[in-house]
């Protein structure tokens, strides 16, 4: 399939959340949310693997790349940009990619309300957009109350991967980080290498053309101080 062959499945006014085959579609503006919910990873998938979720997957092709390889691994992949949904989907389509499910829509209500808690293997954000001006930080994704949605999803000891060519950005992350109380940091090289076995995203190869350096934190969910479900 082509990417424009994927249609947006209802109008602003109409907006509500959409399941169809192997996408979700969660609306902007919305109030009602906890109304609906999400079919369990078995019922999606089909199996009971573990579960990766990244946030800001662009289009697609890190996370198209390691559901093809790790087929062990149900992967889901969540981007905002409507026009760079139609590009992972129409690669998942096209690949085959049973393992890969995508959501269409903002990550911050995905976590609150559609994920369970406790339920995540692995989490990722890949190069959020780093909106570099003061006035517009306000928009970065790793921010209150985000981070602690996400953190809630993920299982006990699971890993956090935080990745991004922004140093001014990764001082934030670690801000943030260091506020929420169910978190250990792993103690890990701070910058990926030339060649790594994370894989590569279209932005990292970008950026890395330019010169610039690639800085990737861990973080952990522990089980001390957890929200309590």
């Amino acid at each position: 399939m082509k990417p424009k062959d994927l249609k947006h499945p209802y109008s602003f006014q109409s907006r509500q959340p959409h399941l169809g085959d192997g996408i979700l579609f969660v609306p902007r503006h919305y109030e009602k949310h906890d109304e609906f919910t999400l079919p369990s990873f078995a019922e999606l998938f089909e199996n009971d693997h573990p579960v990766h979720v990244e946030y800001c997957s662009g289009n697609g092709l890190w996370i198209c790349e390691q559901a093809e390889k790790y087929p062990e691994v149900n992967w889901i992949g969540v981007e905002k940009d409507f026009e760079r949904v139609r590009k992972i989907y129409s690669k998942k389509v096209n690949s085959s990619l049973d393992n890969l499910f995508v959501v269409s829509g903002f990550g911050e209500p995905f976590a609150q309300y559609y994920l369970p808690k406790e339920s995540v293997d692995v989490c990722y954000i890949n190069f959020p957009d780093p909106w570099p001006k003061d006035r517009h930080a306000k928009h970065r994704i790793v921010k209150q109350p985000f981070m602690h949605h996400l953190m809630d999803t993920l299982k006990v000891d699971a890993p956090l991967h935080l990745v991004t060519d922004d140093a001014t950005y990764a001082s934030q992350m670690r801000e943030v980080m260091q506020e929420i109380t169910h978190v250990a940091h792993l103690e890990a090289d701070e910058f990926f290498p030339e060649n790594h076995e994370y894989g590569q995203s279209w932005f990292e190869k970008l950026w890395r053309s330019k010169g610039l350096d690639i800085i990737h934190l861990q973080y952990k969910r522990v089980p001390a101080l957890c929200s309590s479900k």
